[in-house]
């Protein structure tokens, strides 16, 4: 799931730009004035690509549990699922609370797991929040497939697209999208190698005689 990173980022737009969410501006009229007027702000949209170094199925597996989010997803301070697919048990509805400082604020969102994608070993995660004020749209799609040309490792590719309603927090996050979907990225991968950790010790201690 990925709306993590555009809820990152909105987190890391407030801190670094020392920006409070639009509720406790001071100018607040001035800023709703610039900043819902839809025909003036565009989508922005970025592609970030990885190589990491495990099979597929196990980064799928980090990506799809959006349970386990704030295990080890930088200002996450929950994650939960309300509704899961009864055939594999993966999120349907879904959300996380991200907080810093005054920022905290929770999403909800839809999300969509697929396996086997066009029959081969690929995996799709997408997500789209169901509502929030802060923005008119807000997706995120994780591919995730065999690297073309290095065994037992995984290409991962992340699409975010979001429109933020105010013109100045879309502005101003030019400046940290890109920093902040890198940031996620790498946590991702992170917790694909912990868990490949997790299933060798797993191994290891049935192995072993009592």
């Amino acid at each position: 799931m990925v709306i993590i990173t555009s809820c990152l980022q909105t987190s890391v737009l407030f801190r670094r730009a020392s920006l409070k969410p639009v509720l406790r501006c001071p100018f607040e009229r001035h800023f709703f004035g610039l900043g819902t007027s839809n025909h003036a702000i565009r989508e922005q949209r970025y592609v970030l690509r990885k190589t990491v170094n495990t099979h597929p199925s196990t980064v799928y597996a980090a990506v799809s549990e959006v349970s386990e989010y704030k295990e080890f997803i930088p200002y996450c301070i929950d994650s939960f699922v309300d509704k899961r697919n009864p055939v594999d048990n993966k999120p349907v509805i879904a959300g996380l609370r991200v907080g810093f400082k005054q920022y905290d604020e929770k999403f909800s969102c839809n999300v969509s797991c697929k396996e086997k994608v066009n029959g081969d070993n690929t995996y799709t995660v997408v997500a789209e929040t169901i509502s929030h004020n802060l923005y008119d749209l807000l997706y995120s799609k994780w591919t995730i497939m065999p690297h073309p040309t290095r065994p037992n490792a995984t290409m991962v590719e992340l699409l975010l697209r979001f429109k933020f309603k105010s013109r100045i927090y879309n502005s101003v996050s030019l400046i940290f999208a890109k920093t902040v979907t890198e940031l996620v990225m790498n946590a991702f991968a992170k917790r694909a190698y912990h868990l490949v950790r997790l299933a060798m010790l797993k191994s290891s201690s049935k192995e072993t005689p009592s």
